[in-house]
């Protein structure tokens, strides 16, 4: 249902966006040349809040309704913010108060599962700071690689696999929502592979981050998920993210400011079709599903061999978008 919701969906916003000229015009840091609808995110939230609403009726797991209920002023932020532009101030102040209102809601255990078998102790005036700064980091890093073709949407589907698998155990109606944003992101991926027909926009990307910094840590408490195989599963996007992040913070770079120096935006502008970096981010990400699955269930020589996989996937993209510019140039 998540998938032909978000299909159809998208087929229908797009068609009422160019009417409503509710397009993302090009600019010098889009890597798209024609307007193209930013809205695609409603249709994908959509499919999966209906998913999420049946998953809370059967199964009545509280996570599942507080996630929902700070998912929404996220989404609707975004939304506006892809109508016109709201202030880095709002948004960031949002982002706070909906992270805090998680951790605080929630709750956080006293120790965290690294992987199984490893468990540690982390005092509550640690752990509930760093969640937040966790939260707030990811749903940004989500929104900001964000610009290409196809692949937030894959990112998506590589960990939500990975975040099912790990709560199917101990959170069966999670799972289920982690599940359906798979499928809700195939459904809009049909659109939004190269060359896209319409885009996520804010609203989808930022919910998406959200998801995925949240879903973790519930899974956390009870070691149905071990902390590292959450961001591992993000690695193409966390990785790529914080590398342009420290790069452009050390050039002395304005860090928050729209730019075109992911290592994919670098791809792209070497001359590479939006389709063929996709397949490098898209095996990159079926690696770190991979991964995130090994640490849920392997040793810490797995966990070794698991991080490593995708810290290497960093490595190669990164060589490889530099001999690209250097042949280019």
């Amino acid at each position: 249902m998540a998938f032909v919701v978000a299909l159809l969906g998208c087929s229908y916003l797009r068609s009422f966006a160019i009417r409503r000229s509710l397009v993302d015009v090009p600019n010098e840091r889009s890597l798209h040349a024609v307007p193209v609808p930013r809205i695609g995110g409603v249709a994908l939230c959509v499919a999966v809040w209906v998913c999420a609403a049946a998953a809370f009726v059967a199964t009545r797991e509280r996570e599942i309704l507080v996630w929902l209920l700070l998912a929404i002023p996220v989404f609707v932020v975004g939304l506006v913010d892809d109508l016109r532009p709201v202030s880095a101030g709002v948004r960031f102040g949002l982002q706070l108060a909906v992270a805090t209102a998680f951790v605080v809601v929630v709750g956080l255990p006293g120790s965290f599962c690294f992987w199984p078998g490893v468990t540690v102790a982390v005092p509550a005036l640690l752990s509930y700071p760093l969640a937040v700064v966790w939260i707030v980091g990811v749903l940004n890093i989500y929104n900001f690689m964000d610009g290409m073709d196809g692949i937030a949407a894959v990112q998506a589907m590589g960990a939500g696999v990975a975040l099912s698998i790990g709560l199917s155990a101990n959170h069966t109606g999670l799972s289920f929502v982690a599940a359906s944003f798979v499928a809700a992101a195939a459904g809009f991926f049909v659109h939004n592979a190269p060359k896209a027909r319409i885009f996520l926009g804010d609203a989808g990307s930022t919910v998406l981050g959200f998801t995925f910094a949240t879903f973790p840590l519930v899974g956390s408490g009870d070691g149905s998920i071990p902390v590292l195989a959450g961001p591992v599963a993000l690695a193409p996007f966390l990785l790529d993210g914080t590398f342009t992040l420290l790069r452009r913070a050390r050039r002395g770079e304005k860090v928050w400011q729209a730019h075109r120096t992911h290592l994919y935006q670098r791809a792209v502008a070497t001359g590479l079709t939006h389709g063929d970096v996709l397949m490098r981010y898209a095996c990159w990400t079926a690696v770190s599903l991979g991964a995130s699955i090994a640490i849920q269930r392997g040793s810490g020589a797995v966990v070794l061999a698991a991080v490593g996989a995708v810290l290497l996937g960093l490595f190669l993209v990164w060589r490889w978008v530099l001999a690209r510019e250097a042949r280019r140039s």
